[in-house]
């Protein structure tokens, strides 16, 4: 037999050194290798999850960055109602009843370090207690006896604590005076003495100063004196007192003078003003009564009066120059055919032009004053400026029946002009001069009028 041919298969492997090597190990990068594993995860199927992952997975949404009105309406009664304490939870009371601290009668430190360390052990294992009523707050947290009551209960001292209060002694104080005092010099017993005697003076004097005003307002009289004032320290001891104070002074007649005794109160429009409050009206009351005034109210008084003055002033002026301008201008005949419109109508431009610059000064006065009051009163009662045309205006309206009655009285008076006492005055003058010249001659009275020229002359 022939032996079969044997067939050689040639595997082709690439031929690589290790310059090939480094070169590919220095390509490959780190984003390289991540791109790899997300593939190589990508190829291999994902596990399958159970059905209450899932469940759970699906049962709650992600979050939107709302929060919705179910979980708003249930973060609101958790807040108001706190849910009671359940399970495995336990309250200090409850951790304390389990385990009570233990007591010790080592010593009040020692005893507070074994309480401190019974409170703080924990059980290792913790049970689930339940409440014997079914509920925790009828559970009593101490155990009760049948028939006891609160006042049934007697305090005893613990055995382990001990007194810490010591009885004190303390020695007793001897009457006769200490070495210390005797010590003292004699300028310091000087200066003590002094000051002793000084208060004393003074308490003398005070108290004689208040016997004095009792004496006085008839309330203790000297002879009825029985020691002390009265000095009451409560409430209920001055109302007493008070009372007392009030029945002396009524029995000596105190109220019997009492200003509007027996008649009616005298009411204010202001009293019963709805938009005036009751302790606002007392006190501007109070105020009104003792003479005190606002700063724009004391201005307001004296604006008044700077303006009545120069309406006056005004007022004489131009019934003056009226008059005498009238009475020596015209006979008593036409005088008498005046009236009051020709009065109101009458003018003189030469008075106004004369007084002009007196007139503009006193307006400006007045006006300054009104500047400085309307800078401090309220706005309601502001006042506006005064004006020289306007009070020469006015001036001729009131003035006209003053002067139409002084001009009748001088009519029936039988007096052509003038001024009464102008006119009395004038006559006067020239009767006294007749006189003189009736006895001293007509020659001699020009020989003193010539020596008085010829002596000024000379003087000069």
């Amino acid at each position: 037999m022939q032996a079969a041919p044997r067939t050689v298969l040639l595997c082709f492997r690439p031929f690589t050194t290790n310059a090939t090597l480094s070169s590919a190990k220095s390509t490959y990068s780190a984003s390289d290798r991540l791109f790899a594993d997300a593939a190589r995860e990508e190829t291999v199927s994902s596990p399958q999850k159970s059905s209450r992952l899932t469940a759970l997975e699906n049962e709650h949404t992600n979050w939107t960055g709302d929060e919705s009105m179910q979980d708003a309406v249930l973060r609101m009664l958790v807040d108001k109602y706190k849910p009671l304490r359940s399970g495995t939870l336990q309250s200090a009371d409850q951790k304390l009843k389990r385990a009570p601290p233990a007591i010790s009668s080592a010593g009040a430190y020692h005893g507070a370090t074994e309480e401190f360390r019974g409170v703080s052990k924990e059980p290792s294992s913790l049970k689930l207690l339940q409440p014997s009523t079914g509920s925790w707050a009828t559970e009593s947290l101490l155990p009760s006896t049948e028939g006891h009551r609160p006042w049934h209960t007697e305090f005893r001292v613990p055995s382990h604590v001990s007194a810490s209060v010591k009885v004190a002694h303390f020695p007793l104080q001897s009457s006769r005076p200490s070495a210390s005092t005797h010590s003292v010099d004699e300028l310091t017993r000087k200066k003590e003495k002094e000051s002793k005697k000084r208060v004393e003076h003074v308490g003398r004097l005070s108290r004689a100063r208040e016997s004095t005003l009792d004496y006085r307002l008839g309330i203790k009289k000297s002879s009825e004196r029985m020691g002390r004032q009265p000095n009451p320290v409560s409430l209920k001891g001055w109302a007493s007192l008070v009372e007392d104070k009030i029945e002396k002074a009524r029995i000596a007649g105190v109220f019997n003078a009492v200003k509007g005794r027996g008649q009616p109160m005298a009411r204010t429009v202001e009293e019963s003003n709805p938009f005036i409050g009751r302790e606002e009206f007392l006190m501007n009351r109070i105020v009104q009564r003792n003479g005190a005034a606002p700063p724009w109210v004391e201005l307001q008084a004296e604006l008044d009066i700077a303006v009545q003055s120069f309406r006056e002033l005004l007022r004489q002026s131009w019934i003056r120059q009226t008059l005498r301008n009238l009475t020596t201008n015209h006979p008593a005949q036409i005088l008498a055919q005046f009236n009051l419109s020709d009065m109101k109508c009458h003018r003189d431009p030469d008075w106004e032009m004369r007084e002009r610059a007196y007139h503009d000064a006193a307006v400006e006065e007045v006006n300054a004053l009104v500047r400085k009051y309307n800078g401090l009163a309220p706005y309601a009662v502001r006042r506006p400026y005064y004006s020289r045309s306007v009070e020469i205006g006015m001036l001729y309206e009131d003035c006209a029946g003053e002067i139409m009655k002084q001009l009748a009285e001088r009519v029936k008076g039988g007096q052509g002009g003038g001024m009464p006492g102008y006119r009395s005055e004038v006559e006067s003058h020239h009767e006294a001069a007749r006189e003189v010249v009736k006895i001293m001659g007509l020659k001699d009275l020009f020989l003193a009028w010539w020596h008085r020229l010829v002596g000024k002359w000379n003087s000069r």
